[in-house]
This record gives C-alpha cells, sequence and structure tokens, in this order.
C-alpha cells in the first residue's frame, strides 16, 4: 500500500469520527432557540426570527449531509470532498452565530454580552470534543464565532466589557491550542488503527497465497503420484510375469533374480507413491470419506493375523486387547485399515527384538471409541513429536538410521483421523515405549447390528 492510500485511509478513519457527532447539530439549534428567547428585550423579532431561520436551515443540511456520508459505499467515498463539505457547514454555523456575536455593535446591553460569553464558551468547548479529529473543522467553526465576539468587546466603552473581549480571545487561544493537542493525539490513534488494518489485511493476504500455494503444492503432488501409479503397475506386472516364468524360462537363474527385484522394488515405491497421494490429497482437502458401518474388532483381529509374520521376523510379539461389545464404528473401512496398518508398521520398526506391540480397542467414559497401538519400542523424545507428525518428518534413531521410509506414516494417520473428526495422540517415553491412539467422536459410535436385531 502507498503512503497516499495510507493518508486516504487515515482522512476516513477522521471523517468517520466526525460524523458519528451529528447529536450535536439538533443540540445546536436547540441552543440557538433558547438564546433567541433570551435575547427578544434587546434584539428585535423580526432579526431574531431571520437568525433561527438560518440556524435551522444550515442544521437540516448538516444532518442531510450526515445521513448521505453513512449511506454512501466507503470504497466510492471522496474523502477529501466529505471533508471540505462538513468544513463548510461548520463554517457556516459558526458565521450564523459570529452575526448573532456582531449584532452586539447595534444592540448591546450587559445581559446579552455575558449571555453570548457563555453561549461561545459552551459551544467551542463542545466543538472541541466534537471537531478534535479535523483541526480545520474545528477552526472554521470557532474563529467566525468567537473572534466577532471578541471584536465588539474590545470596541465596546465599557472597561469591563473589553476586558470580557480580551478574555474570550485568550480564551479562544487557548482551547485552540487544547484542540490542536487533542487533534494531534486522534490523528496518531487513527493512524495506529489504520495501521493495524493494514496489517491484517497484509497477513490475510499472505495467509491466502500460503494455503493456495501450499493447495497447488499438494494437488500437483497428488497428481504426479496418480501419473506414476500407471507405469509402476506395468513394471510390477511384467515384472512378477518374468519371475513366475509364465511365458516360459528365461534362460539365465539371474534374470529370475533381477525380476525379483525389480518386484520388490516396484512395490516399495508403488507403496511409497500411494501414501504419497492419499498424504496429498489431505493436504490440498480434496480426499473424502465412504463411511459404513465398521466392525472394529474384525479389522484390528485381521490386521494382527496379515502382521503377525512381519513382527515375528523383527523378534516381536503382535497381540490384540478388544473390548466386550465394542459398538460399530461410522467410518471409511479403507482408511481405518489404513491407520492402523502404518501405526503397527511403524512400532514394528520402532521396536527391538524381544518387544510386544499390543492392538487395542475400547470405549472412554463417554461412550467414544478409542483404538490405540502400544509398543514396548525405543520411544519418541516429547520435542521430537512434532516433527514426526509432519510430512517427511523423519525422526533418526539407531534403529532407523538405514531403514526405508519417508516419514509419512503418522502425518497421514494424523490426516485421516482428523477427516473422521478423531483426534490422534501420541503418549511415548523415552526407552520404554510408544502408545498412540485415536479418539473417534461420541457420535461416530454405531449400535451393534445383533443389539438391534434383538430389540426388534
Amino acid at each position: 500500500m502507498t503512503g497516499g492510500d495510507r493518508q486516504e485511509r487515515v482522512l476516513a478513519g477522521k471523517l468517520d469520527l466526525l460524523f458519528r457527532g451529528h447529536v450535536a447539530v439538533p443540540g445546536n439549534m436547540l441552543v440557538a432557540l433558547v438564546v433567541a428567547v433570551l435575547l427578544r428585550q434587546s434584539h428585535p423579532i423580526w432579526f431574531l426570527v431571520c437568525w433561527m431561520i438560518a440556524t435551522v436551515s444550515v442544521g437540516i443540511a448538516r444532518l442531510f449531509l450526515h445521513r448521505a456520508f453513512q449511506k454512501a459505499a466507503s470504497s466510492q467515498r471522496c474523502n477529501s470532498c466529505w471533508a471540505v463539505r462538513f468544513t463548510i457547514g461548520t463554517f457556516a454555523s459558526g458565521m450564523i452565530w459570529g452575526t448573532l456575536c456582531g449584532s452586539l455593535i447595534v444592540w448591546h446591553s450587559a445581559a446579552s454580552y455575558v449571555l453570548l460569553t457563555f453561549v461561545c464558551a459552551g459551544m467551542t468547548a463542545g466543538a472541541l470534543a466534537t471537531f478534535a479529529p479535523y483541526m480545520p473543522a474545528y477552526l472554521a467553526y470557532a474563529t467566525p464565532f468567537i473572534l466577532p465576539l471578541s471584536v465588539v468587546s474590545l470596541l465596546s466603552k465599557d472597561d469591563v466589557v473589553a476586558a470580557n473581549g480580551a478574555l474570550v480571545l485568550l480564551y479562544f487561544v487557548v482551547v485552540t491550542l487544547i484542540c490542536r493537542y487533542s487533534s494531534r493525539f486522534v490523528n496518531h490513534t487513527v493512524k495506529l488503527q489504520v495501521d493495524n488494518e493494514i496489517l491484517r489485511e497484509n497477513l490475510r493476504s499472505t495467509r491466502r497465497e500460503r494455503n493456495r500455494a501450499r493447495t497447488e503444492k499438494w494437488s500437483t503432488l497428488a497428481q504426479l503420484s496418480h501419473e506414476l501409479r500407471t507405469p509402476l503397475n506395468a513394471i510390477m506386472g511384467f515384472s512378477e510375469a518374468m519371475r513366475e516364468e509364465v511365458m516360459g524360462p528365461l534362460g539365465n537363474r539371474r534374470y529370475k533374480e533381477y525380476a525379483s527385484h525389480i518386484h520388490t522394488s516396484g512395490s516399495r515405491l508403488l507403496n511409497l507413491t500411494n501414501e504419497l497421494m492419499l498424504l496429498s490429497q489431505g493436504e490440498s482437502g480434496t480426499l473424502t470419506l465412504r463411511e459404513e458401518s465398521v466392525d472394529v474388532a474384525e479389522i484390528i483381529v485381521a490386521l494382527c493375523a496379515h502382521k503377525t509374520e512381519a513382527a515375528a521376523k523383527a523378534g516381536l510379539h503382535l497381540s490384540t486387547r478388544i473390548a466386550d461389545n465394542l459398538p460399530h464404528l461410522n467410518a471409511d473401512r479403507d482408511k481405518l485399515r489404513r491407520m492402523l496398518r502404518n501405526l503397527v508398521d511403524n512400532a514394528i520398526k520402532f521396536s527391538p527384538a524381544g518387544g510386544a506391540i499390543t492392538l487395542a480397542a475400547c470405549c472412554d467414559k463417554t461412550g467414544a471409541l478409542v483404538l490405540s497401538v502400544q509398543d514396548t519400542g525405543i520411544g519418541i523424545e516429547s520435542d521430537d513429536i512434532e516433527q514426526a507428525l509432519q510430512p517427511f518428518g523423519r525422526v533418526a534413531t539407531a534403529l532407523t538410521n538405514n531403514e526405508s521410509g519417508a516419514g509419512l506414516g503418522l502425518p497421514i494417520c494424523q490426516r485421516l483421523a482428523e477427516l473422521h473428526g478423531a483426534k490422534l495422540a501420541i503418549a511415548s517415553t523415552r526407552g520404554e515405549g510408544t502408545t498412540v491412539s485415536i479418539s473417534f467422536p461420541m457420535e461416530r459410535s454405531l449400535a451393534i447390528p445383533q443389539a438391534i436385531a434383538a430389540v426388534a
């Protein structure tokens, strides 16, 4: 934002403060009516009537000006034009009061001088509070009001009245200096408000740009992962056919070994591609759920049977702990299975031989379903948990320095948990083990089908 734009917004802030003081306009007309009544003994009625008509006319015009300002769209306002209009309105009001003060040179009395002096002091003090945001408006109102009264008083042959004129002039100077100080304070405050608004706008703009860049990055990555799956599937299919010698012997047994290596590497790369695509969809907001009633106990038992061999090869004991009468879960079956599989794979990777891994499922005190994977592995430092939950945020340890993996398991679990409205929590003690729990909201718990049938 340029300096000119900033000054324009500062002026707009001052105008908002000025035009909020519309109550002062009818107050000005009410004071004028009281003054006209009190001056009826010293001034001709025709003059007071004409003066009141002028006062009311200017007051109504100023009220219409306030209303027009409030209706005008802030983005289409010419702030300098509105400042000039407001100043002209205040100048007109000041001139009307100045005319009344100047009339004392023709129709004067001691009571008239005293009355207009008190009115002048009160009205300029009120103007100080109302017009402080914009110094020109105050000067346009107070100068044509006070100077005629001061000049007429100074020209009087009465020493007391002349002294009163000098005091009025001094009062005007003092109040003007106070108004100048107040105007600077208000101006500084408005500038701070404008600067804060500009900072907030810049922050929102930066956040939008960051989110847009992040979405584009992950969308591109998801598309790239999707494009990689087709050739990888072909590589795996052909390498498997060669390894199994579907079309006949390869001739040299090394070719069969090469085909086996190609298939194994392709499988790892395809798995990484699938995880990368899943994480990219989660980060870009394009991941959706295919919700259904899921028997969590069945998934845990099946996963335990599938991973028992891998755990045994690592010298680990894999077991389950499932509570009785566990409710079904309204969730995406495939994504739920992937979350548990990733957690079990991490537990196997981070646990030394001789340890144990437990898959558990139970309900908390509120009836919400909680799934957890507990291991007796090396654990994670509390300072490293946040890093472990970041994409590609691997935590280096003696067990994993030479292990494969891109650090996507836990981030994927967290994104899938958030997609279900669940909360993933990690409790870990260095050297003792880690427990990763997923707490689903209570509204995702469903009644057991057998219980429903029994009630029916």
